[in-house]
Parts: structure tokens; C-alpha cells; sequence
């Protein structure tokens, strides 16, 4: 098109000059007559002349054209046949079309002819309709070797035999050989640096009352297995005092540390010397950060999280991920209160600075978040503010506690009738909330379980989390303190320790002590599980203050049609794998009383011999799954809870679930449960191998 539009404008130009010069022989003529015949003759001339140029000149350009050309399909042919790029048309209906010599060496196949991409190259099916809906690029290895791979899809049209032109894809492929650039980016990722922080948790307990001997030799005996353990993984390890030490290593040996599950928590737990509790540490590792600065702190909130969790554990942080080991033994208890002194210190000037009080515990209250939002409130009350206890819309529970506690036919004392009218729903609390208000959150730290979600967030700042669960991922953020304490029976355990420390002169009231004791009642199994010395401790304050067990025992009274549920749910219980009863209560509503009924079932499953494992699903109307989970102490159902995105207690756990299916959830929980069946296993066997 350039070639015609340049001989067009030349042979213009030549037409031009021919007709001037035509111009002038005729005025010549015109004044000389007889100059006319040489004038004719000298037009011809100069005809004849431009036409030869003309013709030369479009010859001199259609033969630089055409060698142009020619360079150019030698350039090509060159370039697809020696330059160190894959290439391969595949036509519409995804087979291959055509491919150059470094493509069919790449690939190492002796034919490729009509074959799809996903034949050829390491591709998921039907890769190849995939590929023409978008252009884009993606690492493949073949045959050891990393390889770019890009395609793109390029509209051909097309005619049908009813003579409508139509389109078709054509998908092409480049490979670029990307091995050395690829290899080094591994190299990179295995040398990352990893810091890790170890902490022993329960230094001072262990070390009470041993000798100076036991406890250089507990001291060393700990210090060798830790270096043994660092040196294995090419590390190093500082020990910054007799509780915190610092690791470091990369991240190739971290993934060993991973495989190896952190046995190093183990080989821990069984030091003896003359102590009788067993030394646990936890750990917290991260890779992440593009400074140490950045990597140190990511791993002070691993170890955090891990001490929140219960200790005894190492949390992995890597490309944003948390990963979990170990956490597999009993939470112990800590002997030292002077925790629960500073904390509730704290909290009495944080109340104290506020305007007003607001307590809320979890969504579906149950009695342990109720009694502990009451004692909080009893604490506020005691400092004259406004307080509220917000609460949601299903709890039966509370109606329970209302009618069988606070009322007036028990001639309880003058100071409970405050609480008949401090119970309020989200919408009668948002218009009191101002910048000053003070949120308390009890028997819970995730957003999702909040009671009410917009008063959570009318309270963007002002936050104190009280809390006796393992600490979860997703923790309520921008809070002022946490208080959380898994070795604790309950959150109601823990207010009632505050209290004393909060004010010594305060005193429980009947109503209130009974709430509490309820908490305490119903989150330990009537005193069988997760109990401590604080545990008996705090009941046995609660009832010198007037607790009192008869009607603690009338709020756990259920109905005939209650106990026929319970059972219909025991009686379809199913064991699909040694040590775990699962089963599924199916159309029922998503109501609190359901969520007891299901609990209440699974308490009983654990106590069925053999059965170490006990599950309960509950198949809502709404699309919900919730799932309850026991365990006798032998299985972590925590683990197995978190891993569907919930959460709870070694032996008591559970998950809430959303439009997701029965059957799908109960296979997961079995596939999860055998995981943490055979990790026992296997962990019993290597304990006798190092005994033998």
C-alpha cells in the first residue's frame, strides 16, 4: 500500500513537469509558427525520457521491496527455526497446527501432530477452551526444566457453508526456558532467614521446690536437646534468659522442623528431674517481613498467639499463612495470680475513665457468658457508671437465668433488682454509645461471635477482651487488653478471681454469685473437666457469697421431649472410624435450645466405651451446620474444629457453619479426626523406639 501510494505521488509529479514544460513549447510555437514540428518533436522526447525514469524508478523499488520481503521471511524462518523460543498454533478445535523444532525438543514427544495443549504440556483438562476466553502466562516444568509459558488467542474469521461469516480462536504458545531464573528464585525463597521465639511456659512452676542441683540439670538437660535440635537445622540459638530464647535458621530447614511436626515439643515434655510437672515450651516462627525488624515482630505475634492458645505449641507463620503443631497435652494451670492483679487494676482505671459500661458476651449466650458479663457488670456498678449487658435475641439461657434468679419471688436482695432492666438488645445500647463508652467483651475474642456486631463496631477502640478460649486467628482487633487464659475452667472463673482484686471489700450478691456458679457449672461438666485449684477456688468463694446449687440445678433441668431428642441423637450415632461417634441431627432450627441439645449429646457420646470422640452435627433449616465436638482429652478436637474454621478448648470445640451441607462436613471431621488418630499413633511409636 506504501509501494502504490509513493508510485502514484512520483508518476503525479513527472505529469506535472511534462505538462509545464508542454505549456512553454506551446507558447513558443504560438509566437513562432514554424518552431512547431521541433516543439512536437522535443514534447516526444520528453515524453518518451519521463516514462523510461518512471518505470526505471518503480523497477528500482518493487526489486527493493521484494528483497526486503525476502530478508524479512528469511528473518522469520530463521527466527522460529534456531531462536531459543517454543512456539505452537493450535487451531479451533484445540489441536495442533503447527510447531517449531524447539518446541517438539522442549516437550520431548516424537509426535505431536492433532494434539491438544493439554496433551502435550502439563495442563489441567480441557485446558485449551481455558486458554482462548484470556491471554496470560504461567511457569510450567517439563522434564526437570522450567519453562514461560505464554498464549494468546487471535480471532480468525470464518465462512460457513450458509456463506455467514463467523470467527474462530486460534490459541498460540511461546515457551521461554526460565530454569536458571527459576532455580535461584528457589535458592532465594530456601536461604530466607527465619527467626523463631521460644519461651518456656511454665518456668517458675516447674522449677518450685528443686534443688539448685535438679535445676542446673533440668536447665542443661533443656539447653542441650534445644541445641541439638537448632544444630540439626543449620541454625543458631541464643538464649537471652533462663525463660526466652531466640533461633535462627533458614527457611529449607524450617520445612524440616514442619515434616518433623516439631517433635522437639515432645522430647521437651519428657525431661525429668526431680519435677513433677512436665517442662512445656512454645514457639513462634515467621519468614515473613522484608526486614529482620519485620520478621522479629511477625514472630513475637506467632509466639503470642501460641501462649494464647495454651502453650505448649509452635505457630508458623509463612507467606501470611499460620500454620499449628503440637498443643496436644493439658493446659496447666498457672499457681501465680499476679496477672489477674495487674489486670484488674487496669481494668478499674479504664472504668473508671469512662462515661458509661457496656458487657457483652457471645452470640446464643450461654450460662458462662452470661455469669461473667454480670460480674463485669458488678464491677461497674460497684464505680456508680451506667452499665449495660447487650445481648442477642436467642438466647434461652437468659430467660432461664431471669425467671429463676433475678425475680421477685425469691425476695433476692435490693441490689438485684438492677439487673431487671440492664439487659438490652443493639438497637436500645447504639443511641446511649458516646467516644468515652468502654466495651467489655466476655467468653469470647472473635468479631464473628459477638452478640451484636454493630455495637462492636459503634466501639472501634475502647475494648477489653475477657477469655478463657485458645486464642483463634481472627481475634477482635484494636483492643486496649486481652485477658485470656485457657488454662481457666470459664470465663465466670476468671471475673470472679478479678473481683477480688478489683475491690476487697466487694461483695456477690445471691443473684449474682448463682449466675456465675452457673458458668462455672455448665463450661466444666459440673466439675470433671478443665478444672484447677483456682477453679474450686472461685466456687468456693462463690458459694460463701450465697450460690446456690439448687437452682443452678433447676437451670439444667430439661423436659421430656428434650431428653427423647438427646437420645434419638445417641441412638443414630454412627462410628466410622475406631474411637469416634458422629452424628447428624437433621431439620432441626437454629435456636440456643438446639445448640444445647447438641451439646448435651455429644457430652454423653465421649462417655460411651470406647469412644474417645464424640460429634454432633445440626443440619438447620436456614442452610446452617453447627457442629459440636467432645473429646476425653486423648484427641485435640480444637485442631480439628479450627480446621473448619472454628475453634474452642482441647476437649471442647465446635464450628458454626454457613449454606453448607451435612454430609460434606461430616466427611471432613472424619477425614480431619483419623489425621489426628494416626499423628497419635505414629507419636506412641516413636516414644517406644526412643525407650527402646
Amino acid at each position: 500500500m506504501f509501494g502504490s501510494r509513493s508510485q502514484f505521488s512520483n508518476w503525479k509529479e513527472i505529469c506535472i513537469y511534462v505538462l509545464i514544460i508542454a505549456l512553454l513549447l506551446a507558447g513558443i510555437c504560438f509566437l513562432q509558427p514554424l518552431f512547431i514540428p521541433a516543439g512536437v518533436l522535443i514534447l516526444i522526447v520528453i515524453v518518451w525520457f519521463a516514462r523510461r525514469a518512471y518505470t526505471r524508478k518503480k523497477q528500482l523499488l518493487s526489486d527493493y521491496l521484494d528483497d526486503v520481503i525476502r530478508n524479512i521471511e528469511r528473518s522469520v524462518h530463521y527466527s522460529t527455526k534456531n531462536l531459543d523460543v517454543g512456539m505452537a498454533v493450535f487451531s479451533s478445535d484445540g489441536k495442533l497446527q503447527w510447531k517449531n523444532e524447539k518446541f517438539q525438543e522442549w516437550t520431548g514427544l516424537k509426535s505431536l501432530e492433532r494434539k491438544k495443549p493439554e496433551e502435550v504440556l502439563p495442563l489441567p483438562e480441557n485446558s485449551f477452551e481455558t486458554m482462548c476466553v484470556k491471554d496470560d502466562s504461567k511457569v510450567i516444568q517439563m522434564r526437570g526444566r522450567y519453562y514461560q509459558m505464554r498464549y494468546f488467542s487471535v480471532q480468525n474469521p470464518v465462512k460457513n457453508a450458509d456463506s455467514k461469516n463467523s470467527t474462530a480462536s486460534t490459541l498460540m504458545i511461546y515457551l521461554t526456558d526460565v530454569t536458571e531464573w527459576e532455580k535461584l528464585k528457589q535458592r532465594f525463597a530456601e536461604e530466607r532467614m527465619c527467626l523463631a521465639y521460644l519461651r518456656f511456659d511454665n518456668y517458675e512452676d516447674v522449677m518450685k521446690g528443686l534443688s539448685e542441683s535438679a535445676r542446673a540439670n533440668l536447665n542443661g538437660e533443656i539447653g542441650e536437646i534445644l541445641n541439638k535440635w537448632v544444630e540439626s537445622l543449620q541454625g543458631f540459638v541464643v538464649r537471652s534468659n533462663k525463660e526466652n530464647i531466640v533461633a535462627g535458621f533458614n527457611y529449607k530447614n524450617l520445612q524440616k522442623a514442619i515434616e518433623d511436626k516439631f517433635s522437639i515439643l515432645d522430647r521437651i515434655r519428657e525431661v525429668r528431674q526431680e519435677n513433677k510437672l512436665a517442662p512445656t515450651m512454645s514457639i513462634g516462627i515467621s519468614k515473613d517481613g522484608n526486614t529482620l525488624q519485620e520478621i522479629s515482630m511477625h514472630a513475637a505475634k506467632a509466639l503470642d498467639l501460641a501462649l494464647g492458645r495454651g502453650g505448649d505449641q509452635a505457630v508458623v507463620e509463612c507467606d501470611k499463612q499460620l500454620q499449628y503443631f503440637g498443643g496436644t497435652s493439658a493446659v496447666s494451670a498457672k499457681s501465680t495470680r499476679v496477672r489477674a492483679r495487674i489486670v484488674a487494676h487496669t481494668i478499674r482505671e479504664q472504668m473508671e475513665d469512662a462515661d458509661k459500661v457496656v458487657v457483652m458476651g457471645h452470640a446464643n449466650e450461654d450460662y458462662d457468658s452470661i455469669g461473667s458479663a454480670i460480674g463485669v457488670a458488678k464491677l461497674a456498678l460497684s464505680l456508680k457508671k451506667p452499665t449495660f449487658i447487650v445481648v442477642s435475641n436467642r438466647s434461652t439461657s437468659l430467660q432461664k437465668l431471669k425467671k429463676l434468679v433475678f425475680n421477685s419471688e425469691l425476695k433476692i436482695a435490693e441490689e438485684d433488682k438492677v439487673y431487671e432492666g440492664i439487659f438490652v438488645h443493639e438497637e436500645d445500647i447504639l443511641k446511649e454509645i458516646t467516644p468515652k463508652t468502654l466495651l467489655m467483651l466476655v467468653d469470647h475474642h472473635r468479631a464473628v461471635l459477638s452478640a451484636s456486631q454493630k455495637v462492636l463496631e459503634a466501639i472501634p477502640m475502647k475494648r477489653i477482651i475477657i477469655d478463657h478460649h485458645r486464642r483463634a486467628e481472627d481475634i477482635i482487633k484494636n483492643t486496649f487488653l486481652k485477658y485470656m487464659e485457657p488454662s481457666s475452667s470459664s470465663a465466670s472463673e476468671l471475673v470472679t478471681e478479678l473481683t477480688g482484686y478489683f475491690d476487697d471489700k466487694l461483695e456477690f450478691t445471691k443473684g449474682e454469685a448463682t449466675a456465675l456458679y452457673s458458668g462455672l457449672v455448665v463450661d466444666t461438666k459440673n466439675f470433671n473437666v478443665q478444672t484447677g485449684a483456682r477453679t474450686f477456688e472461685a466456687a468456693a468463694l462463690l458459694r460463701t457469697s450465697g450460690a446456690d446449687p439448687t437452682l443452678v440445678r433447676q437451670l439444667f433441668k430439661d423436659d421430656l421431649d428434650s431428653y427423647r431428642d438427646r437420645y434419638r441423637i445417641i441412638a443414630e450415632a454412627e462410628t466410622p472410624l475406631p474411637h469416634l461417634a458422629i452424628s447428624i441431627n437433621r431439620n432441626v432450627e437454629n435456636t440456643s435450645e438446639n445448640s444445647v441439645l447438641a451439646a448435651q449429646a455429644a457430652d454423653a457420646l465421649i462417655n460411651v466405651t470406647d469412644v474417645s470422640v464424640g460429634v454432633v452435627i445440626s443440619a438447620c433449616t436456614d442452610g446452617n451446620v453447627n457442629v459440636s465436638a467432645r473429646s476425653d482429652g486423648s484427641v485435640n478436637v480444637q485442631i480439628i474444629m479450627e480446621e473448619l474454621g472454628g475453634g474452642g478448648h482441647q476437649t471442647v470445640a465446635g464450628v458454626q457453619l454457613q449454606n453448607a451441607d451435612a454430609d460434606e462436613v461430616k466427611r471432613q471431621i472424619i477425614a480431619l479426626t483419623k489425621k489426628q488418630f494416626d499423628e497419635a499413633e505414629e507419636k506412641v511409636k516413636n516414644e517406644s523406639n526412643l525407650t527402646e
